[in-house]
């Protein structure tokens, strides 16, 4: 019987590719796993080469940091102040401080200075500031207020601006011109020595007291009174639409009346949409004088509830105690 021999089978390596990892200062082999053992030791030396990455990368950030941050440092750097040459603003030298406003204006256009916001670094047409002058608003330092200068120039855009303005309302005015404004105007009864007078007077609530004219107190021979520097007259009103309707009103004397309502006489062709109602002046249309402007003080016992605006025209109807008033722009 023949001897049995142990035989182990034994296992053989096989040549396999190489992996290399890379970094930015090592270089390493890897070769493939074959056991535990070696499976730990590759982990500890790839472990060895992360390491040398890591720290090379953090110093590569931290280098353009700094580089980023010197650059940073020189962009924004001060530009030397143009009278002492030291590195502050303009308004902390003890210089510019010290001078008046003269100086201080010359000093600014001489070393090239913004007039606006005092920068060094560009000049006044190219500012971007939005502050202004804190005690006129304008275009130029604070600091600066009150040179004679400064005050043309804004007294210049300030002219051309008005100047624009009064285009535009010059433009505008020939349609103001061609629809005329109706103002509440009234026909209203005076009475003194038992007789009752007819005038024309307008409604003007922004008014605060009746005013009358003082050619009509000295033509109807009215009482007057002083009071104070005032000259004022008591009368009593009366409706021609109601003869139950009067009023006693304390009115101030005053030379800006009489006055007409228009230019010209307008047309009357606008009451026949209003010719159901009593009219409180018959003649609206005409240009005839004013010689009583009924204000505030009467004006809640003249109006009485009630509107009509025919076909939501531009002319409107209101009802009052000495009949309906037309208010509006209508045409010629």
């Amino acid at each position: 019987m023949a001897p049995q021999t142990n035989t182990k089978p034994t296992c053989s390596r096989q040549s396999s590719p190489t992996f290399t990892v890379r970094s930015l200062s090592v270089t390493r082999s890897i070769s493939p796993l074959s056991d535990e053992g070696t499976l730990a030791r590759r982990l500890h030396r790839f472990k060895a080469t992360l390491s040398p990455i890591r720290e090379e990368r953090g110093n590569t950030h931290r280098t353009a940091r700094r580089t980023i941050s010197r650059s940073s440092k020189r962009t924004h750097k001060h530009v030397a102040c143009g009278l002492c040459k030291k590195d502050h603003r303009l308004v902390t030298c003890s210089k510019f401080t010290q001078m008046n406003i003269n100086e201080k204006f010359d000093a600014v256009i001489k070393y090239k200075y913004c007039v606006n916001c005092l920068a060094r670094s560009h000049s006044t047409q190219n500012c971007t500031s939005k502050k202004r002058c804190s005690t006129c608003n304008g275009e130029h330092h604070s600091i600066l207020h009150g040179h004679p200068r400064l005050f043309c120039e804004e007294l210049k855009k300030t002219s051309k601006s008005e100047e624009k303005l009064h285009t535009r309302r010059q433009k505008d005015l020939p349609t103001l011109l061609a629809k005329p404004t109706l103002i509440p105007t009234v026909m209203i009864k005076v009475k003194h020595d038992g007789k009752w007078n007819k005038i024309r007077a307008i409604i003007n609530p922004t008014r605060k007291v009746t005013i009358i004219a003082s050619e009509l107190v000295q033509r109807l021979r009215l009482p007057k009174t002083y009071l104070d520097s005032h000259r004022i007259c008591k009368v009593v009103m009366g409706s021609l639409t109601d003869s139950d309707w009067h009023v006693e009103v304390n009115c101030l004397l005053t030379h800006d009346l009489p006055t007409r309502p228009y230019n010209r006489d307008l047309s009357g062709e606008i009451t026949k949409k209003f010719d159901h109602l009593v009219l409180a002046d018959p003649t609206f249309w005409k240009n005839d004088n004013i010689m009583l402007e009924l204000g505030a003080d009467v004006y809640p016992r003249i109006m009485k509830p009630g509107l009509f605006n025919p076909d939501n025209s531009t002319v409107i109807a209101q009802n009052t105690a000495l009949g309906w008033t037309l208010t509006g722009a209508c045409a010629i």
